[in-house]
């Protein structure tokens, strides 16, 4: 795949939409290309990260690292570890190679030196991952809301 189509990638992934594609092709020719046999393993769940892994070709299974169970299939376009381009944050998940993985690897120095020559960049992604902290938090403030209510009519039908 080349820079034409890895910047095309990003343009397509919500995180990097927003960013301007002189940028986005620095993010690529800056970053590292991972190749990954099918049936290997691509990173653990608990490995530290410091970097953003983007599938560009090729299928991975993302194991839940508690139940070992499939969580989702992951394809070209699939991002790892947006966290961890702002703070090192270790892996939530294993991922496995189903087929070939060919990725994009940006490392979390290449994107905090392009943040701080760039800042509207660093702004831009900010701005995408506090949208999607919020919708996570609202998503959470239902579930708990939910399961209050269910405990409550639990706790009546108790009583009864």
């Amino acid at each position: 795949m080349g820079v034409r189509s890895a910047v095309d990638l990003l343009k397509q992934m919500p995180l990097f939409a927003g960013v301007d594609e002189a940028h986005l092709q620095t993010l690529v020719f800056s970053s590292e290309e991972l190749i990954v046999p099918p049936g290997r393993t691509v990173f653990e769940a608990g490995d530290p990260s410091t970097n953003a892994l983007i599938i560009k070709q090729g299928d991975g299974v993302v194991i839940d690292p508690e139940t070992g169970g499939v969580l989702a299939l992951a394809g070209p376009g699939a991002m790892f570890g947006e966290q961890s381009l702002i703070a090192g944050i270790p892996r939530q998940v294993t991922l496995n190679a189903k087929t070939e993985i060919e990725a994009i690897v940006i490392e979390q120095s290449v994107f905090l030196r392009l943040c701080s020559e760039f800042p509207e960049v660093g702004m831009q992604v900010l701005d995408v991952l506090n949208r999607q902290l919020e919708i996570c938090s609202s998503e959470l403030s239902e579930v708990q809301s939910k399961f209050e209510v269910s405990l409550l009519e639990d706790l009546l039908h108790e009583e009864e």
